[in-house]
């Protein structure tokens, strides 16, 4: 675009932070305050970490400082509506890549190239860290100058009412602009988009108009951002409802990743989406579709960090081959295996208990057993030796190990931080990390247990060490061994509950032996039902949990007990509840 000002629009878009921002004439953005929450669980670095419970009746914490000093009153839950705080939320890379796909059909993946976002509380989607800078700024407006000219050139600006100019670029503005901005224009804004229209005109075609149109749309807080105004102008506490829109929008980026579908569109142009049953009825249409998988797989991902297969450098050779081909089978069986429990109506204990998966012949032969398909594809088997819920998946074992021993450390940080949603003590400042050195005679168990003596290291290792000894019968690369440095495998371990990390108890409270003994322990306590339900809740409101989201995590809990733990009744709850239907305006 010849007569854009490159460094002006670079330098006006990197002035959006995360707060309120609404597009005003030609495009310029205001912000307000985006707030900070404060009552969290937990101590909030931002490692995914947390206390579990909520109201001090049971669990370990609550909300609020973890010390169970939060008063709990269920009645005033029946009174209030209370949602608590709703940050502005900005796409994040995935759903910026699947919203131009549905969009405008661009599957080039632009926001790959954007800059990395940060972490926190163990999701990628918090928005209270996400940041704006002239780096995002100049990165969304090359990918939205390239989309926008490739659009053209595809065709697709070459539309048959072009003999009326103004009202075929009118028709289109309304109609792009609706599904790019997840509701209806107004009125000012088409006609501010006109004027871009007719800028592009001047020295340009039909087609070059509609593409500055385009570009424009591309970069506006509206598209980057899911901005909900429905409070705007109330008084600091104010708590009003969605509209349709905005909860079509919610909806979608919370049980798809991406933009609502026409169907969801119109229920929202219907008015259908006004009732926490109308709501349900979408959002079950909607976890019944292919597009639900992407949900799945991202909030997974980043709960137990599969990824972390990918490229994981192993010694041993393997039959078959360590290399990228099994590495990517060992992610998409996770991801399968996730699918077919909730596809099922499966409930946490079958997440963590149930003992089929999916193999490929690689697979097959990664597991011994023979692979039951005729091609290449992947097969359900089950009763498969060995395997007994997600946490045995090769994917999470092999990521958490080191390249030549287990690794009974990497895998119980993974269950005492991402499935009870506590933390450990971090290690003393000064003290060097090294990994016990491998010797034919003894075995892992072994050489990881004396550390454990050291001072330094036990505060932090009894909790941890007893939840990732249950998994030793899987070796570094998650196969099953019955022998290690040539003895038997010793699988016992134990479960511990903490109230607080300053009393924990023995490790051996709740004795268990073997990967199959922990999953089932850890479906039937309260401590991972609470950190399950409090992950989704992060993931879905793009957030920590706060002393205001009291009524809504005991709704959570309520309903997830009610249905037997059940996985999507679970997600149902969520999109029904006063945190996700409601919004409050901030100071």
């Amino acid at each position: 675009m010849a007569s854009l000002t490159r460094l002006g629009l670079v330098t006006g878009l990197a002035s959006l932070t995360l707060a309120c921002v609404s597009e005003l004439g030609d495009g310029q953005a205001r912000s307000g305050s985006g707030g900070s929450g404060s009552g969290v669980i937990g101590d909030g670095d931002g490692d995914g970490s947390g206390g579990s419970g909520v109201d001090g009746s049971g669990g370990s914490g609550v909300i609020g400082d973890g010390d169970g000093d939060i008063p709990f009153d269920p009645t005033i839950c029946d009174t209030t509506t209370a949602p608590g705080r709703t940050p502005l939320r900005r796409l994040t890379a995935p759903e910026y890549n699947a919203t131009v796909r549905d969009l405008l059909g661009d599957t080039s993946a632009p926001a790959n190239a954007f800059p990395p976002p940060e972490a926190s509380v163990g999701f990628l989607n918090n928005a209270d860290v996400y940041t704006t800078t002239d780096l995002h700024a100049e990165a969304w407006l090359t990918a939205a100058e390239k989309m926008a000219a490739d659009y053209r050139a595809a065709g697709n600006l070459t539309l048959p009412c072009m003999a009326d100019a103004t009202a075929c670029a009118t028709e289109f503005i309304r109609d792009m602009g609706k599904r790019a901005f997840r509701r209806p224009l107004t009125e000012d804004e088409v006609t501010s988009y006109l004027a871009r229209f007719d800028a592009g005109m001047t020295d340009g075609s039909f087609e070059e108009g509609l593409e500055w149109v385009l570009e424009r749309m591309l970069q506006s807080p509206h598209f980057l951002y899911r901005v909900e105004t429905e409070s705007e102008g109330q008084p600091a506490g104010t708590v009003v409802p969605l509209n349709n829109y905005s909860i079509a929008t919610r909806l979608s980026y919370f049980l798809w990743s991406t933009m609502p579908d026409p169907e969801l569109l119109a229920a929202a142009d219907a008015g259908q989406l006004s009732t926490p049953e109308q709501v349900r009825l979408q959002a079950e249409r909607m976890m019944g579709m292919s597009e639900f998988d992407a949900t799945l797989h991202s909030f997974h991902a980043q709960v137990l960090v599969w990824d972390r297969v990918y490229g994981a450098p192993k010694v041993a050779a393997t039959t078959p081959a360590w290399d990228a081909d099994l590495q990517v089978d060992m992610i998409e069986e996770a991801e399968l295996f996730v699918k077919s429990i909730f596809d099922a109506g499966g409930t946490f204990s079958d997440l963590l208990t149930a003992t089929h998966t999916f193999v490929t012949p690689r697979l097959a032969q990664f597991y011994g057993i023979s692979y039951p398909g005729t091609g290449t594809d992947f097969v359900r088997v089950d009763n498969v030796p060995h395997r007994y819920g997600l946490l045995t998946q090769p994917s999470i074992l092999a990521g958490h190990a080191h390249p030549n021993q287990s690794s009974p450390v990497g895998r119980g940080e993974l269950i005492r931080k991402h499935l009870l949603c506590t933390d450990p003590p971090p290690p003393p400042a000064n003290l060097v990390i090294e990994i016990p050195a491998v010797t034919a005679d003894t075995t892992t168990r072994q050489r990881f247990e004396a550390h454990r003596s050291e001072p330094g290291c036990a505060g932090c290792h009894v909790l941890l060490d007893p939840l990732g000894m249950p998994f030793e019968n899987y070796d570094e690369f998650g196969r099953w061994r019955d022998m290690d440095g040539g003895q038997t495998v010793d699988a016992s371990g134990g479960l511990t509950m903490i109230a607080s990390l300053g009393n924990a108890v023995d490790p051996a409270e709740v004795p268990v032996n073997g990967a199959a003994e922990l999953g089932e322990q850890l479906a039937a306590v309260p401590e991972a039902h609470d950190c399950l339900l409090f992950n989704w809740f992060r993931y879905s409101m793009g957030r920590q949990e706060e002393a205001n989201d009291t009524c809504t995590i005991a709704t959570l809990r309520e309903g997830f007990s009610a249905s037997g733990q059940n996985l999507r009744e679970l997600l149902l709850t969520i999109v029904t509840s006063d945190a996700f239907l409601y919004r409050q305006e901030q100071p």
